[in-house]
């Protein structure tokens, strides 16, 4: 018996280390990423006369409405290439049409000679790899968060945002694309209540692993989605509660590798196919676990990033999108990163409750010298609502750019009743305009803090506000002999420190000069038939009127 039993001590002991063995190669699977540039997108199947083929009706009718033309960006990667690449046994994990590459994912790296063989394949990167922790391992936390109790208030107020929503701009029918590490909890977070319950919530997208539950994945993009959207009856409202949603998950938390980039490409494509107006994307990438993959500040230009050239190309498809500068203005690295390098888009950066720079929040220019950030909405102390729907308190240009995301989406909801057929560009210009640091940008906040009542009223043809009172501010008159709008202040003296815009019906800017304190006149001689808009602006006034040029 005693043998017996010391037997079966034996064969347990056995089991024991045979399952820690198999758990510890299970913790090492390592499989590898790269990136593929394809040379053309030569014999596609699809057509640029059939954008349907590759778009959704929503995503066609945004082109249409900014009579953006279709190209060759458009056109899904040649589906045979991805057949080639798959047919010696690499699968491909995800493509991108913009940049015309994919990324494959696989165990054996010597495989990739094959690939760099195909008379298709222009040359091939190393961008990282994946390795498969245990179930149940600590993630990467990405950002320094700490939390206490508080509402949404001061953060919407600091940016005048109850303007819009006391006129019913709450961003209905804005279609919002938020881009994360994961959304847990929103299935269930009754903070989410109404979006579920109104069916607001699109569905999701997740580039990294289509099979995973993409509501049992990390917090960081449900705090951010509660920003927006969040709506707990009198405690908390975000800045977009009427918008709906597309979840699109991009980020793995638990390492940081240049793949991510492509994986943000993949999900700013999606966003687009599916008809988004607006995005949030609230990461940032720089250095990267294998520092030989890590970018440079030099590199921060908007085009060496493969992400921050997607993001440029997504603003040229009508798309508004709003990032995050990031967390390092107290760190080595110190400026933003990429995507918020990017031309086109809004870079968010993040100042404390009086107004004042937060301490981490990164520093611009970008390297080629544009002003980033471009604005700032509060980063300290924002009030965002946790995976338990509880009200809290957390730090990061994470949390400062969904103010702006959100805040973004209810100013669009406005501009497309009262600003027929508007322009993307215009609409962050004169969000720029209203910032308070406009006319003085610095290194940490660009333009500042906005102030979205003001750049609501100088939206041209903003009398579709009701409440909003044309007032004759100042004089308007058009010589139909000289071909020439005529305007002037009615005490000259009125005229100091304020600018004259003149917008044509299609939104755009055909001119911005300083008021000066006689007779502005404008010579429109070569300006098209039709209505214009006069906006005059400045010492925190601002007054639109229309004026009919005929000839």
């Amino acid at each position: 018996m005693k043998n017996h039993f010391s037997t079966n001590r034996f064969t347990a002991f056995l089991l024991v280390v045979l399952l820690f063995l198999s758990l510890s190669m299970q913790a090492v699977t390592t499989t590898y990423y790269f990136y593929v540039q394809f040379s053309n997108k030569n014999d596609t199947p699809y057509s640029l006369s059939n954008p349907s083929q590759y778009l959704s009706q929503r995503a066609i009718e945004r082109r249409t409405a900014f009579a953006i033309s279709y190209d060759s960006t458009d056109l899904p990667v040649n589906p045979s290439y991805l057949q080639q690449i798959e047919s010696i046994g690499i699968p491909v994990h995800n493509k991108s049409k913009w940049m015309n590459g994919a990324t494959v994912l696989l165990e054996d790296s010597s495989k990739m000679s094959l690939v760099r063989a195909l008379p298709f394949v222009k040359w091939v990167q190393y961008t990282g790899k994946n390795e498969l922790p245990p179930s149940g391992s600590p993630r990467k936390i990405k950002s320094e968060v700490t939390f206490e109790y508080g509402t949404a208030n001061t953060q919407i107020n600091q940016i005048s945002g109850k303007f819009l929503h006391d006129n019913g701009f709450r961003g209905k029918n804005i279609h919002v694309g938020v881009i994360d590490a994961g959304f847990m909890n929103v299935n269930t977070n009754p903070a989410f209540d109404s979006l579920r319950l109104q069916g607001r919530l699109l569905g999701t997208k997740d580039i990294i692993n289509p099979n995973s539950n993409i509501y049992a994945e990390d917090a960081h993009g449900a705090n951010v989605l509660s920003i927006m959207t969040g709506n707990l009856p009198n405690q908390y409202l975000g800045t977009a509660p009427d918008a709906s949603y597309w979840l699109i998950r991009t980020e793995y938390a638990p390492t940081e590798y240049k793949v991510e980039t492509d994986f943000w490409s993949s999900g700013i494509e999606f966003a687009d196919s599916v008809g988004v107006d607006v995005v949030n994307s609230s990461l940032g990438y720089y250095t990267f676990d294998d520092t030989s993959m890590s970018f440079s500040y030099a590199d921060m230009n908007g085009t060496v990033s493969r992400a921050s050239r997607a993001a440029n190309l997504a603003s040229k498809k009508g798309m508004i999108l709003v990032i995050s500068a990031g967390n390092e203005g107290s760190k080595s690295w110190h400026y933003i990163g990429s995507p918020a390098d990017a031309q086109g888009i809004v870079t968010a950066g993040g100042v404390q409750a009086d107004g004042l720079p937060s301490v981490f929040s990164s520093f611009g220019p970008s390297s080629d010298g544009r002003v980033k950030p471009e604005i700032c909405a509060q980063g300290t102390s924002t009030s965002v609502i946790n995976t338990n729907g509880i009200r809290v308190y957390g730090n990061g240009t994470s949390y400062s750019s969904p103010v702006l995301a959100g805040m973004m989406a209810s100013y669009l909801q406005a501009a497309k009743k009262t600003f027929p057929p508007y322009n993307v560009a215009t609409l962050i210009q004169n969000v720029i305009n209203s910032a308070s640091l406009f006319n003085n940008p610095t290194a940490q906040m660009g333009y500042g803090v906005p102030n979205f009542e003001y750049a609501a009223r100088n939206l041209p043809f903003f009398t579709g506000f009701t409440e909003i009172e044309a007032n004759k501010n100042f004089n308007l008159a058009y010589d139909f002999n000289n071909m020439t709008i005529q305007i002037w202040m009615p005490n000259r003296m009125e005229s100091i420190g304020k600018t004259i815009q003149l917008y044509a019906m299609n939104g755009k800017m055909m001119l911005q000069r300083p008021m000066s304190e006689t007779m502005n006149s404008i010579n429109v001689a070569k300006f098209p038939v039709g209505i214009y808009a006069v906006c005059i602006f400045g010492n925190g006034i601002s007054e639109t009127r229309k004026i009919l040029i005929q000839k």
